[in-house]
């Protein structure tokens, strides 16, 4: 592909589904990649029976319905697809990170249950449409994503799209799904994965929106493979079939797609998980702690700080991830909603991800399994994490410690693979987060960089920058010049 086509892609996509308005098309190259068959495979055996090698039927759907005409029912077409679409297969890695994407909307056109098992592997609501009637149903979970299924599920196998007559009476059997697609083709940034566009109900909705939009269509994407050499024994053969993809990767732009080209079907993976990186990069989770009960200097400026980094967050169109820790996380949570507001921001409940700890009544213990499994949770949000301070008081004790809650944070978020980014200039955790990373054959740069350079460490471990207003705006500055980088594809 493009280097150019890919920048936009990367650049533009995540951005939709940052902003709520982009929808995914899953089609049935995601399910063979799972060892699902294809349609030809699907139905080679009903060919045999007919006397027809299904491979050199260009209409599949014809076939399955001169098989419903020959023995005067459904039923043998559909125990094929029963017993091959039935069984459970490996979720394939595209699927895994399709739902982890904040994407509200995916449609697909494929029976199996793939999806739906992705989602409830990770405990993430949906609610599965397959039938028109179900599209007035109420969402049953607030958040949850809805998975159109366009042609029908496995679960209700006399339901679904599969013959010529199906196709044919599609408007009046399953009409209802149509205006809501061409409605999500035109507001939305669709992304096609593994999708034929030879489907008639996909030809026929993108014709609506050719008729509305004749200049300017809205734009989507498709990820697709071009012929490859590797791929025919006859080199006319593949030159012939290259021609007619370039031909046809033209023509899609008449609908508003472009064609995101990949060499080989593992590359549909990568670029997934990149968009995820990229949605990740935005999300900041501030790591960090400091005693209110100790009257010293360094409270008044790491809450300073804390309110500046926040401030920071909102204004570099980035989102704030946070506990709520002592000080730290009141202070960048303040600055984040602060700049958030006077920005005329409606969407703070969609920029802040806030899971505050619940703590203990005087004389109790705090539930640690609990705080684990809510530091475990924000650092799957999180992209990055920018470490401040790390102090606390134990009850008592009168002289402040290391916050370990931090430390634990600082190996959770490492784990996860999210950036860490520790400002030693504020002491405490951040410190020792510090030492732990120079030096460390932790990557500092590329695509896969998860701490500063050396150079950038040791800048930021300057305690005098945080007794002026001026130093504190240098060390913001370093932050999010780093910070900047992960928006940067390698």
């Amino acid at each position: 592909m493009s280097k150019s086509l890919r920048t936009h892609f990367l650049k533009e996509f995540p951005k939709a589904l940052n902003d709520g308005t982009a929808a995914v098309f899953v089609g049935a190259g995601v399910s063979m990649a799972a060892g699902y068959p294809s349609w030809a495979t699907l139905l080679k055996e009903i060919g045999e029976e007919l006397g027809v090698n299904s491979n050199d039927v260009q209409d599949l759907t014809a076939l399955a319905q001169w098989s419903i005409r020959e023995t005067g029912s459904a039923s043998r077409v559909r125990d094929v697809i029963l017993k091959e679409i039935k069984p459970q297969k490996p979720i394939p890695p595209s699927v895994e990170i399709l739902a982890r994407l904040p994407v509200r909307h995916i449609w697909t056109t494929n029976y199996d249950l793939l999806i739906e098992r992705a989602f409830d592997e990770i405990h993430r609501p949906y609610q599965s449409i397959a039938s028109g009637p179900a599209l007035a149903r109420r969402v049953p979970m607030r958040g949850a994503t809805r998975l159109y299924k366009m042609h029908g599920c496995v679960n209700s196998i006399d339901e679904i799209v599969i013959s010529t007559d199906d196709y044919e009476l599609y408007r009046s059997r399953r009409g209802q799904f149509l205006p809501l697609f061409q409605a999500h083709l035109t507001g939305m940034s669709m992304l096609f994965i593994g999708i034929s566009f030879t489907d008639p109900n996909i030809k026929h909705v993108l014709s609506l929106i050719r008729e509305s939009f004749i200049d300017a269509p809205p734009e989507h994407f498709a990820i697709v493979r071009p012929p490859q050499r590797s791929d025919f024994t006859n080199k006319k053969t593949y030159e012939a079939r290259l021609t007619q993809h370039r031909l046809w990767a033209k023509d899609l732009q008449r609908y508003g797609l472009k064609a995101v080209e990949v060499e080989r079907y593992d590359e549909i993976p990568e670029l997934l998980k990149e968009i995820e990186r990229r949605l990740a990069a935005k999300r900041i989770w501030v790591s960090g702690s400091w005693p209110l009960n100790v009257q010293s200097d360094e409270a008044p400026r790491i809450y300073q700080f804390a309110e500046k980094l926040g401030k920071r967050i909102a204004d570099t169109d980035r989102d704030l991830v946070t506990g709520a820790g002592v000080l730290v996380g009141s202070a960048s949570l303040q600055g984040f909603v602060s700049a958030l507001r006077k920005g005329a921001e409606w969407d703070i409940d969609r920029r802040l991800t806030a899971r505050p700890f619940p703590q203990p009544l005087e004389g109790q213990q705090p539930d640690r399994e609990e705080w684990t499994a809510l530091r475990t949770e924000l650092a799957k949000h999180a992209g990055a994490v920018v470490f401040v301070g790390g102090m606390k008081v134990e009850d008592g004790k009168e002289k402040p410690e290391i916050a370990k809650g931090v430390l634990e944070e600082f190996e959770i978020a490492k784990k996860s693979g999210a950036y860490l980014l520790p400002i030693a200039a504020t002491g405490g955790a951040a410190v020792i987060i510090h030492d732990l990373l120079k030096g460390s054959s932790m990557p500092f740069k590329g695509a896969n960089a998860q701490r500063p350079s050396d150079k950038e460490l040791k800048a930021l471990f300057n305690p005098d920058l945080l007794k002026t207003d001026q130093g504190q705006t240098e060390l913001l500055n370093m932050v999010f010049t780093i910070l900047d980088r992960l928006h940067v594809v390698s």
